[in-house]
């Protein structure tokens, strides 16, 4: 009986208060009368009814906006017409028979019509009527049953595309990580899609958390790329590459910070990550972009190669360009300090480097310790200088990239196939979210969770998708070429820093480069490209034959096919290295039946990393000797029969003629060449090749060789008196700071 009394009460006790305020209604009425109904009182009362009345009827009409229009209008005729009674009574007093009937008649018809709305609203659970507080009326429907009792929602923003609202949590009980665990369990109780509820936590307090709810079926279908979000501005503001999940546009500040971009093949990482940020980065005035890609070659970047500053595919090119960054990262630290910066700044005057790395795991896999430790170094150093790094691969664990690297990223991750590879894709308030990139698989690629600084707090956790280049590959890779191309990187204006690291990344800037002459030179006019490969073999041999001792004393393997593989080199320059290896007895001669060679040198031993330094400066004098003498003339033949015949008295002379008189002690030939590099920049020449005839004549009238001459460069460059930077086997320095030349002990002593 207590229980069924207590069912009667709920039910009828809603009904009541329309009743009631009647009843309040009527004794105010009375109360009003006595004290203000008689001359002169009564005129001021009237006034001021009237003016109550009117000024509570519009409150009422403009704070219920949000219900709907009956409802809104109901509510307003109701305080129109309550005020209305309560103004004439005031005046009349109630015993006039017209007061009492539109109490008796139209108190009544008030009251029912609010009981009407009750009943009906009750039984059919509509919301609508509810308006912003439809969210905590639905959520108030499931918190009991997901073991958040006493919590309670209210919405704070609502629009076409998602509801927002404000938990408030029983202070002491629960806190946001409670909420944001009994997420999937809020979607069960309110009878929403998987996925449509983001809970997250409120920064200024641990009792309360941001929820929002929107439809994740809205961004499982492709959404096309709408344009740059701010052509030629700077990459200070905020770059945009996707939409989220609730409709608002992905925007995140890309600078000071790296990002890991993580996903398994077929999730769209490479177009939806890689290919929408440098979409983005390479329309903005003060940034340039150097890419490295060793695994695929052009075909993910390729699209992207005019509106990249650098474009390196091959192991020695990735080399040559960490070593430039990491060279060059001193000196822009520097010029930052005098011109007063702690920071890069916009519109301090350096172009904001992005050094993006695809499938970083193969990189490294291949780099030499040295060249890992660099690489290492640019990921520490480069914000303080002006840049970022971008790294993709397939499963960031400590097997593919080393922990330093990955500790240092924010985390964009795409689809997983294991759900044991979300802990290295993502971020640590992200698996405490509970996020699932694991189950989107290959269904939907292109869909990300991004944390990074400056994420807001309400969508770290919330899916987004990138932006779809068009509906197939083929027309994908059309567009993001007439991208790139209406944002070439070789019209943009960049510092010195940038200048000497940009190559020509396609092939008619490729071609045209090496068509025109040098500064300040004449052009070569023998057609030809003025530096050959040939020219410098010796000196690139040198880093070649380092990597590849490294190579086989780790690999405990030596092949002509195993350093082709890896070196991504040719057939004809695997085989020059296999013959100074084995030359330098790292390596023993070929089994008959097997292209395999034993490997005489152990990881473990003590002098292995000396040899391999060793190399890496001295090189190999056999092959030295046969790149820089060459053919001098291919019209005479010999048999290996014919006698060897010894030069004429005048063929003798012409010899020494030609050879030094005199070989130079170091410090006079160090005097010589640094006259020789004043004079260079004084006459407005910068750049400077080993194969330049000028250098060439130098090192003749020193009478020492070309690795001495390749000594005397890296130190200079290692002094910052000249920049260093390889491409394939050719390798240019040029001048950038003369000073440290100033009052030079070689100089001084010559």
């Amino acid at each position: 009986m207590e229980r069924l009394a207590a069912s009667v009460l709920s039910k009828v006790g809603v009904l009541v208060p329309p009743w009631l305020l009647l009843g309040l209604l009527t004794v105010a009425g009375l109360v009003s009368h006595h004290w203000w109904g008689q001359p002169p009182e009564v005129t001021w009362a009237a006034i001021g009814c009237t003016l109550g009345v009117t000024v509570l009827t519009g409150l009422t009409w403009a704070v219920s906006h949000q219900r709907r229009l009956i409802g809104r209008a109901h509510s307003t005729l109701t305080t129109a017409l309550v005020g209305g009674w309560f103004t004439a009574a005031t005046v009349t007093g109630l015993g006039h028979p017209v007061m009492q009937g539109t109490l008796f008649f139209g108190g009544a018809t008030l009251a029912l019509s609010w009981n009407i709305r009750t009943v009906i609203r009750r039984a059919t659970g509509d919301e609508a009527d509810h308006g912003a507080d439809a969210l905590g009326s639905l959520f108030d429907r499931a918190k009991d049953q997901v073991g958040l009792k006493g919590t309670r929602v209210r919405a704070i923003e609502v629009n076409d595309h998602k509801v927002k609202g404000l938990m408030n949590l029983p202070p002491g009980e629960k806190t946001a990580d409670d909420a944001i665990k009994a997420t999937d369990r809020i979607e069960s109780g309110m009878k929403l899609p998987p996925g449509s509820v983001i809970v997250a936590r409120d920064d200024d307090r641990a009792d309360r958390a941001f929820m929002t709810v929107s439809d994740p079926r809205a961004i499982r279908r492709p959404i096309s790329w709408p344009g740059p979000s701010l052509p030629s501005g700077s990459v200070n503001q905020p770059v945009r590459i996707g939409l989220y999940q609730d409709g608002d546009d992905m925007r995140f500040r890309f600078v000071g910070f790296h990002l890991q971009i993580m996903g398994a093949t077929g999730s769209g990482k490479s177009i939806g990550g890689a290919w929408n940020i440098c979409a983005e980065l390479m329309t903005r005035h003060d940034a340039a972009i150097f890419s490295i890609d060793i695994s695929k070659d052009d075909q993910t970047m390729g699209p992207l190669r005019e509106g990249l500053h650098r474009f390196e595919h091959t192991k020695a090119g990735a080399v040559a360009l960490i070593r430039a960054i990491h060279a060059a990262i001193p000196q822009r630290t520097k010029w930052l300090a005098e011109h007063g910066y702690s920071d890069w700044e916009e519109g301090c005057g350096l172009t904001y480097w992005y050094l993006h790395i695809e499938e970083i795991a193969k990189l490294v896999s291949e780099l030499g310790a040295d060249d890992e430790e660099k690489l290492g170094e640019i990921l520490k150093e480069i914000r303080s200088a002006g840049g970022s790094v971008i790294l993709s691969l397939q499963r960031a664990d400590y097997t593919q990239i080393p922990t330093l690297f990955r500790s240092q990223m924010a985390k964009m991750c795409f689809g997983l196939k294991d759900p044991d590879d979300v802990k290295f894709g993502v971020s640590a308030r992200q698996r405490k979210a509970d996020v699932a990139p694991h189950e989107w698989e290959d269904h939907y690629p292109g869909m990300a969770l991004l944390d990074a600084r400056g994420i807001p707090v309400t969508h770290y956790a919330m899916p987004l998708r990138t932006y779809a280049w068009g509906r197939n590959s083929a027309e994908a890779r059309a567009a993001m070429t007439a991208h790139a191309a209406a944002y070439p990187a070789s019209v943009k204006q960049v510092d010195e820093f940038t200048a000497a690291l940009a190559r020509p990344t396609t092939a008619n800037s490729a071609l045209a480069a090496a068509s025109t002459p040098p500064p300040g030179g004449a052009s070569n006019t023998s057609g030809q490209a003025d530096e050959p490969a040939e020219d410098e073999f010796a000196a690139d041999f040198a880093d070649l034959l380092a990597d590849a001792a490294e190579l086989v004393i780790h690999a405990q393997h030596a092949s002509p096919a195993m350093l082709q593989r890896k070196l991504r080199i040719t057939w004809e320059d695997c085989l020059r290295l296999i013959e100074a290896l084995e030359r330098k007895s790292i390596i023993g001669p070929p089994d008959p039946d097997n292209e395999a060679r034993p490997v005489f040198v152990k990881p473990s031993d003590p002098g292995a990393a000396d040899l391999i330094d060793q190399l890496r400066h001295r090189g190999d004098v056999v092959t030295a000797a046969l790149a820089d003498a060459g053919d001098p003339d291919p019209s005479i033949t010999a048999g290996p029969k014919e006698e060897i015949r010894q030069p004429t008295p005048e063929e003798a002379d012409a010899l020494r003629a030609d050879a030094p008189t005199v070989k130079l002690e170091p410090v006079q030939a160090r005097a010589l060449v640094h006259a020789w590099l004043r004079q260079r920049h004084q006459s407005g020449r910068h750049t400077i090749k080993v194969s330049d005839e000028d250098l060439t004549e130098v090192r003749q009238r020193t009478g020492l060789g070309r690795a001495w001459i390749y000594k005397v460069l890296d130190d200079l460059t290692s002094r910052g008196v000249l920049n260093a930077a390889k491409a394939g086997s050719s390798k240019t320095y040029t001048i950038a700071d003369m000073s440290p030349l100033e009052g030079d002990d070689y100089d001084a002593a010559a």
